[in-house]
């Protein structure tokens, strides 16, 4: 609300803040407190060096996932993959990553046009004159040709166990977070889909 850094806040705790601070920091409380996660407060996310716009229309990106690259980008050891595939991308935060960081030709792929929707806003502020393309797609019906490399972040929560989830995860998009009634469905379509789109070593 302020602007400011943590240590400004330190050095300013004597000072009266006016309502027009007030007013907006009281809002943001309120839906914090009913269990909006924070990086949708705050807009956006820090994710591998760069700043990803985070809201309703994607799962927000885990460390876990950031792991994820650095495992990839050292496999890689400097090598470019002549094609990048990143299906489920939600916020795009797993492709748009690789790609900054591979200069490789990179497909995002999601179900979800929201999540699209969110995708592209990341490619239109991060990935200028990078060659990134979005395409909606369940899994890989609309992927046309072979990938040298495809990651995916794939929902694996079984249906049932949803409801029991934290409220902040509950706020991520229900397409996001539902992996069937077992909660491996779409990772076993995925695995039994990958093969075809994988370019020959």
């Amino acid at each position: 609300v302020l602007g400011c850094r943590r240590l400004d806040l330190s050095l300013r705790f004597a000072e009266q803040l006016p309502d027009t601070d007030l007013s907006p920091l009281r809002q943001l409380l309120r839906r914090r407190g009913e269990g909006e996660p924070l990086q949708h407060l705050l807009g956006t996310v820090e994710f591998h060096g760069h700043e990803f716009v985070c809201d309703h229309r994607g799962l927000i990106p885990r460390p876990e996932t950031e792991y994820l690259v650095e495992i990839l980008l050292k496999r890689l050891a400097g090598s470019k993959p002549a094609r990048l595939l990143d299906l489920g991308t939600g916020s795009g935060c797993l492709g748009i990553s690789l790609a900054l960081a591979t200069g490789s030709p990179t497909v995002l792929a999601d179900i979800s046009e929201d999540a699209l929707d969110l995708a592209r806003l990341n490619v239109s502020r991060l990935g200028e004159g990078a060659a990134i393309q979005t395409v909606r797609s369940d899994l890989f019906e609309k992927i046309v040709g072979g990938f040298d490399l495809i990651v995916a972040n794939l929902p694996y929560i079984p249906h049932a166990e949803i409801a029991t989830l934290s409220r902040e995860v509950r706020r991520d998009p229900h397409l996001a977070l539902d992996g069937g009634p077992a909660g491996t469905e779409i990772i076993f379509r995925f695995l039994e889909g990958a093969p075809a789109h994988l370019s020959p070593a």
